[in-house]
């Protein structure tokens, strides 16, 4: 098991191509449990002095499906609790 605390480390930015970039290690990239499709979102701080990556977790592909196929199957509970 990786401990978080030694994952902690400086890091240098450097330019790939018309971009600049971070790079994380293997380690970091095993700990985030982490590939090539893994989204993730920026967050900059107001005063400019602090940058977060926020790993967005992926949402089951059918889950539109699975709630029309719940709100189907109950409709007349849904009836009911849309006149309460």
């Amino acid at each position: 098991m990786i401990n978080p605390e030694e994952l902690n480390k400086s890091v240098k930015m450097f330019k790939n191509g018309n971009s600049y970039a971070f790079r994380i290690s293997k380690k970091d990239r095993e700990f985030l449990d982490a590939d090539n499709n893994t989204k993730f979102e920026k967050i900059v701080s107001p005063d400019g002095k602090e940058v977060t990556f926020r790993k967005v977790e992926t949402i089951r592909p059918n889950i539109l499906k699975t709630a029309n196929k719940l709100y189907d199957e109950n409709a007349d509970l849904m009836k009911r609790l849309e006149n309460l």
